[in-house]
């Protein structure tokens, strides 16, 4: 990837805690939760009609940027997606993040009493009642996948999730997308569109949030914004546009309180904002009120939060201009 996920300032709008590296994986289990929720429905729907319709008696082979600690395998496992036997590439830029993989994952599938056998550090095979799918741990930044001839050939689906608002998507989908087959899928999840809101209001936050989206365009310009921007590449020549929906991240207290996830995430949000903004040669002059206002709240069970994300599913049609 262009953007190292364990970057101290990544564009995404959450990432870990004041004593967390970004993208950490207690992060990445905290916001899987989140997560599951926001992914919209209609999108994941038409993705597993479109997968029941892949022809063929080969596996499915799958790629996936930016893994983690593969949240979405599992997800896609446990949502009973594949419509048989699989081959998935789960990548990512950072071997620490692979690594935490190996570990979450085997854990994932020993409490499920599911059959997950490593061949090696980086090669696994999972079998369920309905699953017999081959697992590759792949150390690699997407430009490397997007240009390199391997031994997996094309794939019949590329998933993207909550990644393309860290990287130069207009650069690097043309060169990554030609690694589909012909009418093969893209599923590019959980991508930020431009609003942060928290609530009940506080005066002055308005600033603070334009400010924070702003440094987003800094490091990469219209990241902030890659939800519709998204939506407008993804109808160009030789793209077909399946589908288009919400996944916006909410969060809300229930009883005063929230879960343990939602409170990790939550601080970590916070936190985020806080840092990035305090690096700025004239920061706000009240943002570390506002911090602390934010913190308060969340110890008290009386924030929410709204933050706008966009997914998408795709087919590769012919070659892209």
């Amino acid at each position: 990837m262009t953007v190292d996920k364990f970057s101290s300032s990544p564009t995404h709008p959450a990432v870990a805690g004041p004593t967390q590296s970004a993208f950490c994986p207690r992060y990445l289990a905290a916001k899987k939760a989140i997560d599951d929720r926001a992914l919209n429905h209609h999108v994941w729907e038409t993705l597993r009609q479109a997968l029941a319709r892949t022809p063929g008696p080969e596996p499915l082979k799958i790629l996936e940027i930016g893994a983690g600690t593969g949240a979405m395998l599992e997800r896609i496992v446990e949502r009973g997606l594949l419509p048989g036997p699989a081959v998935y590439v789960a990548s990512d830029s950072d071997p620490g993040q692979l690594e935490a993989a190996r570990n979450e994952l085997s854990q994932w599938a020993q409490k499920r009493g599911e059959a997950l056998s490593w061949s090696g550090r980086h090669r696994c095979r999972l079998l369920t009642a309905d699953i017999d799918l081959s697992l590759v741990l792949e150390t690699a930044r997407a430009e490397a996948l997007a240009d390199r001839s391997d031994s997996f050939g094309a794939f019949d689906l590329l998933i993207a999730h909550a990644v393309l608002d860290l990287v130069d998507f207009p650069a690097l989908l043309p060169r990554l997308l030609p690694r589909l087959k012909a009418n093969g899928l893209a599923y590019l999840t959980c991508n930020f569109d431009g609003d942060t809101l928290f609530l009940p209001e506080w005066d002055g936050e308005q600033e603070i949030l334009r400010q924070y989206h702003a440094s987003m365009d800094a490091r990469i310009a219209g990241a902030s914004h890659t939800g519709r921007r998204l939506l407008t590449f993804l109808q160009r020549p030789g793209l077909e546009l399946l589908a288009a929906g919400s996944s916006d991240w909410v969060i809300h207290p229930r009883n005063a309180g929230y879960t343990m996830e939602e409170t990790f995430f939550l601080h970590a949000l916070i936190e985020t904002i806080e840092r990035e903004l305090a690096k700025k040669s004239s920061p706000p002059s009240n943002l570390a009120t506002w911090a602390r206002f934010r913190r308060e709240q969340v110890a008290a069970g009386e924030l929410s939060l709204l933050a706008r994300h966009l997914d998408f599913l795709a087919r590769r049609q012919g070659p892209l201009p």
